[in-house]
């Protein structure tokens, strides 16, 4: 009953306050799940503009592999064929991309008797795209090829690029309201989280 409360309440402060009023779970700790999400999943939806096209100015999502591998600050290493929808899109337009994560295993505990996939971390992250120097490509692949093997015969193809996304900031939604921080976490944060970190879910 509790449980229910809690969400109840924090539904109507999203609608009042734009986000929880408070929260178990400080921004600090949604930060680290964060990163340990990026860095345990691998891919997500990478988030450009339409341009060129009748639907210009329109979002385009598609599924896309990254690896945070190569850095220590949460920023993702991609690996994409200039020949795609999405290369062209952020091609136009480098400085409005977003990348949306989800996590594919549990993290939060489950309520009743099983977990859903809305009782877990799921972010959007906003930011730019730069090239990787081609005198870095072989060490960019040796970062990203820990996270997709299957990628290395891919370096021969000439259409294919290495890319980093940087984060520049992010929305967090990380899982029920009232338990899990829900809201903006400033990109300072995100960047010196650190993935494996013993996690304290709750507030001292």
């Amino acid at each position: 009953m509790i449980f229910y409360a809690i969400l109840i309440y924090t539904f109507f402060a999203i609608i009042v306050h734009g986000q929880p009023v408070s929260t178990l779970q400080s921004v600090q700790v949604a930060a680290q799940l964060a990163r340990r999400v990026v860095s345990d999943a691998g891919r997500g939806t990478i988030l450009t503009l339409m341009h060129g096209t009748e639907f210009d100015g329109f979002p385009f999502g598609i599924m896309e592999y990254y690896s945070d591998k190569c850095t220590d600050n949460g920023n993702l290493l991609l690996f994409m064929s200039d020949l795609q929808m999405s290369a062209r899109n952020m091609h136009k337009n480098s400085e409005k991309v977003g990348f949306t994560v989800s996590a594919l295993k549990d993290y939060n505990p489950a309520y009743g008797n099983h977990s859903t996939p809305v009782q877990q971390p799921r972010f959007t992250l906003f930011g730019n795209i730069k090239s990787v120097p081609e005198s870095k490509s072989e060490e960019a692949m040796s970062c990203f090829s820990q996270t997709h093997p299957e990628a290395k015969p891919w370096n021969s193809f000439h259409d294919f690029h290495f890319y980093e996304f940087q984060v520049q900031d992010m929305y967090y939604v990380g899982g029920f309201g009232g338990i899990n921080y829900i809201g903006w976490i400033p990109a300072h944060i995100y960047h010196d989280a650190h993935p494996h970190k013993l996690l304290i879910q709750n507030k001292k």
